[in-house]
């Protein structure tokens, strides 16, 4: 019977009652024999190669997955074997289709016309219409974006050193690369692309933190008004697409401040959406601390407001650094929507490179998504460096037997 699944994968465990898996290798050989067939008529010799190696690894996966299969009737012990020949043979079949997949699809996407399209508004994609050369004598404010970030990392490196006080650097980063900024946004956003997406998510992360935290503590208050209001902050823009908050903005902020005012608006909904998620962010942070910090607080005689600030905030902030990461993460990702506005953000210049170039919209929209993945992928990265530490630190409080 295992023979079978050599000559037709699946069919040899379809036969002996082995439904699920005679299924998957059914559905793998579906998928890899038609790209197969595809790279072995037109293909490179490489292509060739993996195509072979994919149908080999398929056939003969199968094969002995079937075979193994057969012996686990006789016990336990054979049962187990069957099942890690089923987890290698797998994981090899599926590495294989993805090696070959992912060969096709780059050879497809560098041999398309128009790269050069892509590579000559790639300027724009990063600073907008700060390309120009109007403002040829303002690109050094650019440097402002170098003095944030290094200001964040040499934070990071003295957290990582366990120095007490590391964060002077960071708010100086900020305030100096600020200073320079600014007037690139103020009185008229001048800058454009990435550089405009990374400011965006920059402000409404911090602005949006006074929101989180107060209304973040306002939904665990014992005060039933505070609660009330809350709760229903949180609830309205949580329940809101990210859409319909800008477009609220747009119309509400230039009828108070007077034309000229999306920056704002943007920003406005930018921290008021972003405060809500926040402030679920602290709720949890402080739920998941022990209710006896707040008991042993209180029978020191701190009062409610002194439990909150001086003893619950500052351990649950620790707590909250990873998933605020993560929200500055979709931040930027939804900066995206802010081009129906008229600010000329990421998206917002593929939007109008695409049209302008029309031979070239698939190469623009891919060269736009890498970067938005790169950067997405860079602040994943910085989250579970800050995971790492704070996993450690619960190990440690969880087996205190292991600490020096």
């Amino acid at each position: 019977m295992s023979a079978l699944s050599f000559l037709i994968p699946g069919l040899g465990q379809l036969l002996t009652g082995a439904r699920l898996l005679g299924a998957q290798y059914l559905v793998a050989a579906l998928l890899i024999w038609p790209l197969a067939l595809s790279a072995l008529r037109s293909g490179a010799p490489e292509t060739r190669l993996l195509a072979v190696l994919a149908l080999l690894a398929l056939h003969v996966g199968a094969a002995l997955t079937a075979l193994s299969g057969e012996r686990a009737r006789q016990g336990a012990e054979a049962a187990a074997q069957a099942q890690d020949t089923y987890r290698r043979w797998s994981t090899l079949v599926a590495g294989v289709f993805a090696v070959l997949v992912l060969d096709l699809l780059l050879r497809w996407i560098v041999g398309l016309p128009n790269w050069e399209q892509a590579r000559r508004n790639f300027l724009f994609f990063l600073i907008g219409r700060f390309r120009s050369a109007d403002y040829a004598e303002e690109r050094w404010r650019l440097w402002g974006f170098a003095l944030v970030g290094g200001g964040f990392f040499l934070t990071w490196l003295l957290s990582r050193l366990r120095v007490r006080v590391g964060w002077p650097p960071a708010v100086l980063g900020f305030l100096a690369g600020s200073w320079m900024l600014w007037p690139t946004v103020v009185p008229e956003v001048r800058i454009g692309g990435l550089a405009l997406s990374l400011i965006l998510a920059l402000l409404g992360l911090l602005l949006s933190l006074p929101f989180g935290l107060f209304f973040g503590m306002g939904r665990v208050s014992t005060l039933p008004l505070l609660r009330t209001v809350s709760t229903l902050y949180i609830e309205l823009f949580r329940g809101l697409p990210f859409i319909t908050v800008i477009f609220w903005f747009f119309i509400f902020v230039p009828y108070v401040l007077g034309e000229g005012t999306q920056f704002w608006a943007v920003i406005l909904a930018l921290s008021l959406f972003t405060g809500a998620y926040v402030a679920e962010i602290v709720r949890a942070g402080i739920r998941a601390l022990p209710r006896g910090q707040d008991e042993a607080a209180r029978a020191l005689g701190l009062s409610g407001t002194q439990t909150m600030t001086g003893v619950i905030l500052p351990q649950a902030l620790r707590n909250m650094i990873p998933p605020l990461v993560g929200q500055f993460i979709s931040l930027f990702k939804d900066t995206s929507l802010v081009s129906i506005i008229g600010l000329i953000e990421l998206a917002g210049a593929a939007r109008i490179t695409g049209n302008r170039v029309v031979s070239a919209t698939f190469e623009i929209y891919l060269t736009v998504a890498l970067l938005y993945f790169v950067f997405a992928y860079l602040l994943s990265t910085v989250a579970r460096g800050l995971e790492a530490p704070q996993a450690g630190r619960v190990a440690r409080a969880a087996n205190p037997e292991t600490t020096v």
